[in-house]
């Protein structure tokens, strides 16, 4: 059985200095502008994906190169999530931006009193937006009003949902569902995790940067062990069908699912002077995914970005 603390043990495998890459469809992406490093990535199409660093400058690449999107936010971006092209929702400091394709909007997130510092958005449209904050407040907008609610502890991770009246938010301690009136917290054998994701309401899952996952099936939650020949630990996740998974985590580990279990696709060469860290993943399609994160290194931190095109 693995260590539970995850970079403490990519940390102690990096120092023993044996093993290899793994992977080779995922390549390393060093043509994007040099940054301390990704917090989220949005891939829309093979030749527009978005890139999240905390700053107010979003690298977008075309295809071919990548160029700045600058974004109206004194406080940055720190996230990121889309229903199409056209309706693009941003963390964008003490509030939730809103992008049409052509205008940043602002979405007034204040009105729900006590959320600021936005590190999470989701929604099923524009009335029925969600976002969390550094604190236990939850923030709803209807299309005309925010509310907010105090749901699980001050330390949000997460949220996501699969349509209007079903949202699973996980922070560092537990996971909460909302049911369209009530909020519920789920016991989970894994506490807290990273990120709640899913392919639909019978396959949702939560990844905690460990080696324990949780997994519902739309009956009951159980729990995934990736296996103890894994180098690195699951922190995100994104896939295009619910047998075809990808993950991201630790020590520039990358998972996939087949529907049964998690496989290690690929790891950094242990006994690099540096430790990888991936932090989101996102795909347009089964053959174009982008995992994004930070690099740490005598140096400090550098921007980390990985792509797979087999």
């Amino acid at each position: 059985m693995r260590s539970r603390f995850p970079l403490a043990a990519a940390t102690l495998y990096l120092a023993l200095g044996c093993g290899s890459d793994a992977g080779d469809d995922w390549s390393r992406v060093s043509s994007a502008p040099q940054t301390f490093g990704y917090l989220d990535v949005w891939a829309f199409a093979d030749d527009d994906v978005w890139l999240i660093d905390g700053t107010a400058t979003i690298q977008r690449y075309d295809g071919e190169g990548f160029s700045a999107l600058e974004v109206p936010s004194a406080g940055g971006v720190a996230c990121i999530y889309a229903i199409s092209e056209t309706e693009v929702y941003l963390c964008g400091g003490d509030d939730v931006l809103v992008y049409d394709g052509t205008n940043f909007t602002p979405m007034g997130v204040s009105e729900a009193r006590g959320l600021d510092g936005i590190s999470g958005v989701w929604a099923s449209g524009p009335d029925d937006v969600w976002a969390i904050g550094s604190d236990a407040i939850v923030a709803h907008f209807d299309g005309t009003t925010w509310t907010g609610t105090i749901v699980g502890s001050p330390f949000p991770s997460s949220i996501w949902g699969t349509g209007a009246g079903e949202v699973y938010l996980v922070d560092t301690f537990e996971l909460n569902q909302y049911d369209g009136s009530t909020w519920t917290e789920i016991d989970l054998d894994t506490g807290g995790g990273e990120q709640v994701w899913g392919t639909g309401p019978d396959d949702v899952w939560v990844m905690t940067d460990s080696y324990e996952l949780a997994h519902f099936d739309g009956t009951s939650w159980e729990l995934v062990e990736t296996g103890d020949d894994f180098v690195g630990d699951l922190a995100a996740v994104w896939g295009p069908e619910p047998d075809d998974l990808w993950a991201a985590g630790t020590a520039g580990s990358v998972a996939r699912y087949n529907g049964s279990s998690w496989n290690e696709v690929r790891h950094q060469r242990i006994g690099a002077p540096y430790l990888q860290q991936l932090v989101a993943i996102h795909g347009s399609s089964a053959t174009n995914i982008w995992a994004v994160g930070t690099q740490l290194g005598e140096g400090g931190g550098q921007g980390l970005i990985f792509r797979y095109q087999p």
